[in-house]
């Protein structure tokens, strides 16, 4: 069975809220892991080369169809059968024809953020994971070409995966509009359900549900603690230890020990004003992309 919706990206932008929301939904089907990768990699070899990439990605990526297939067995009589790897929007060149090719008429659903935020909230989650090297944002952005010639994983491009323009315009062109919905984490966060409504709408499936929506999910932050957060990535990093922790630690607890070991700094009004030049041409190129005017990124 392969999926009939697919959550795109971006990244640090709600798919993993939004994956939460579904889940509760009486005829919606996410698959586990939420971002097995297929579409933008399949039939390929997967060898990232950066700090925990080889756990992250190279080891949990899905790249063969009876395997990726296998994720949507138990969907038995859902309605909307889906998943929800970022890589797919970001990797358009790749993905969009394993698309055509294996769920030509799959939904896919796309939320973003200002791109500041984005690229900030990227780089406090890999702080947050005890991955990311250099204590320092801006010291991270000056190191991101090298990073990414060196074939470090899509997570680590902070900047480059903010410039949604010429992703949307790829799958625009790719795939009729009304295939595909476009929403911003902003609305999410403000008030959940009118958005939702609207993309259970979209699913086809029961739009008067209501899930739990009081919950953060998935904040990045700066650790307290590295011992605490040490250990938790470590045991996170392990296939085997990741599933046997989420039979015994319930979801709410381990975000609760996670959280209570996080602060919460703002980007730095330097890295702002620095990003904000970068991505001004984009803001404007989304803003035709979507015709909608997106005044609180700028």
């Amino acid at each position: 069975m392969n999926p009939n919706f697919l959550i795109i990206g971006a990244a640090r932008s709600g798919t993993t809220a939004l994956t939460h929301f579904f889940k509760q939904h009486p005829q919606i089907f996410m698959s586990e892991p939420k971002e097995p990768h297929f579409m933008a990699f399949a039939n390929k070899e997967v060898s990232f080369k950066g700090p925990g990439d080889e756990s992250l990605m190279n080891r949990i990526t899905v790249t063969k169809l009876e395997a990726y297939q296998q994720l949507f067995a138990a969907a038995q009589n859902k309605v909307a059968i889906g998943e929800g790897s970022v890589s797919t929007l970001y990797y358009h060149d790749q993905s969009i024809p394993n698309i055509k090719r294996y769920a030509p008429d799959a939904k896919l659903i796309v939320i973003f953020r200002d791109p500041v935020e984005r690229a900030f909230s990227s780089f406090m989650y890999m702080t947050s994971r005890g991955l990311e090297p250099l204590k320092e944002f801006e010291a991270a952005l000056d190191d991101e070409d090298r990073r990414i010639d060196e074939g470090w994983h899509h997570i680590w491009h902070y900047v480059r995966m903010g410039h949604y323009a010429p992703q949307i315009a790829a799958f625009q062109k790719a795939f009729d509009r009304s295939q595909m919905r476009f929403y911003l984490l902003e609305d999410l966060q403000a008030d959940p359900m009118p958005l939702l409504k609207d993309v259970f709408q979209f699913l086809g499936v029961d739009d008067t549900f209501q899930p739990e929506t009081d919950r953060e999910i998935n904040r990045s932050g700066k650790p307290k603690n590295r011992l605490v957060q040490t250990a938790m990535g470590l045991l996170g990093r392990t296939v085997t230890l990741k599933r046997a922790i989420k039979t015994i630690i319930p979801a709410r607890m381990r975000e609760k020990i996670k959280a209570a070991n996080l602060e919460h700094p703002e980007i730095s009004k330097a890295a702002r004003a620095r990003l904000s030049r970068l991505y001004q041409d984009d803001i404007i190129a989304v803003e035709d992309l979507l015709g909608r005017k997106l005044s609180a990124w700028r």
